[in-house]
């Protein structure tokens, strides 16, 4: 694991000191670690779903233009 330093608002700590106090987390390295695990993991879903989403609409328009092409 790298260490890394970061700067937070006062209230971001104070939030992430109550998550360990009540047992949420074990410290908040741990917390952020598991923040950062879910952003990631939310942000890759979404470019996933974009680009299947926008392949799907190219493939039916690439279907639609050979179709066309076959009336004429």
């Amino acid at each position: 694991m790298q260490l890394i330093s970061v700067n937070i608002p006062e209230s971001y700590l104070k939030v992430l000191e109550m998550l360990v106090i009540d047992g949420k987390f074990p410290n908040r390295s741990e917390a952020i670690r598991i923040a950062i695990r879910d952003l990631i993991k939310t942000e890759f879903l979404i470019d996933e779903t974009i680009k299947k989403s926008e392949n799907s609409y190219i493939k039916i328009e690439s279907e639609e233009i050979q179709q066309e092409n076959l009336v004429f």
